[in-house]
C-alpha cells in the first residue's frame, strides 16, 4: 500500500537509538509515515509509529476514550522501543506532539530527545472553548483535520468530534503546558507559521518555558497544521535525522 495513504501503526526494526512518532488527534499514522519511514531511512533508527487508543476507528469509539487512554498506548510503545533500544526519541505531530513533551517531561529517565511538530501546551482561542461546555452527551463537533496547504495530499482522520474528547484533549494541553519546565532533555521544535487548529504561539512558549538548555525551533513557511502531510515534510526529514545523528550518534 502507498505509505501516504495507509493508516495502520508500523515498526521498523534498526540501530540501538529508537524513535517513537505519535500521529496527532482524530488521525492516524498515515499523518507521519512519510516522514518517519523517510527518517529511519536516513539514520537507520529503530522505529515505532503506533496508533493511540480510539483511533483509526470511528467517532463513537474516540468518544469512549481519554487522555488517560492516549497516554498509555503512547506508554506501551514506548516501553517496546526501549526493550530494543538504548536510547529514545519522542516525537510527534499536533497532539502527538503534546504527548512527546508529556513523557518526556515526567519520564526523564525513558526519554532522551524530543521533537516537537506543531504540538499544543494550553493556548487556545476563544472560540475553540466554548464548545467545551456543551451538555449533550452525544455532542459532537466538526472535525479539524487536514489542515494542509498542499493541494494533491490529504489526512486520514474523523470528520466529527465527540465534545468529550475535546475535553480531554483540553486537559492534556494545559497540562502539559505547566510540565514544561519539568524538561529537561534535548528538543527540536517545529511550528508553522500559518497553522489553522494550533495557535503557532504554541512553538514559542514550548521554547521559551521548556527546562532544556539544548533548544532549537524551526519556523515551517510553507506548511499549515499537518506539516508532516505538507509543503515542508521533507525539511522537517532533515531537520530531524540532523538532530538524531548530532545528538545520538550510532
Amino acid at each position: 500500500m502507498d505509505h501516504d495513504t495507509d493508516p495502520t501503526p508500523f515498526y521498523l526494526n534498526g540501530s540501538r537509538t529508537g524513535v517513537l512518532l505519535l500521529h496527532g488527534f482524530t488521525s492516524t499514522p498515515q499523518s507521519v509515515a512519510h516522514v518517519g519511514r523517510a527518517i529511519q531511512a536516513a539514520t537507520g533508527v529503530t522505529l515505532g509509529v503506533p496508533l493511540l487508543a480510539g483511533h483509526g476507528e470511528s467517532p463513537e469509539a474516540l468518544g469512549r476514550t481519554g487522555y488517560r487512554d492516549w497516554l498509555a498506548s503512547a506508554d506501551a510503545a514506548l516501553d517496546r522501543l526501549r526493550g530494543d533500544c538504548d536510547r529514545v526519541v519522542v516525537a510527534g505531530l499536533s497532539l502527538g506532539g503534546t504527548i512527546s513533551l508529556n513523557l518526556a517531561a515526567r519520564f526523564p529517565d525513558r526519554v532522551d530527545g524530543v521533537v516537537s511538530i506543531n504540538g499544543s501546551t494550553g493556548i487556545y482561542r476563544p472560540d475553540q472553548v466554548t464548545g467545551l461546555f456543551a451538555t449533550a452527551a452525544d455532542a459532537f463537533q466538526p472535525g479539524i483535520g487536514s489542515d494542509i496547504s498542499h493541494p494533491a495530499r490529504r489526512e486520514i482522520c474523523y470528520d466529527r468530534i465527540p465534545v468529550s474528547t475535546m475535553r480531554e484533549r483540553f486537559i492534556l494541553t494545559c497540562a502539559t503546558g505547566i510540565l514544561l519546565p519539568a524538561l529537561k532533555q534535548p528538543i527540536l521544535v517545529f511550528q508553522s507559521r500559518e497553522d489553522h487548529v494550533v495557535a503557532p504561539e504554541n512553538g514559542s512558549r514550548i521554547v521559551r518555558d521548556v527546562g532544556s538548555s539544548d533548544v532549537s525551533l524551526q519556523w515551517l513557511d510553507r506548511s499549515f497544521h499537518v506539516a508532516t502531510l505538507d509543503h515542508d515534510r521533507d525539511r522537517i526529514v532533515t531537520r530531524c535525522a540532523a538532530f538524531i545523528t548530532g545528538r545520538f550518534p550510532a
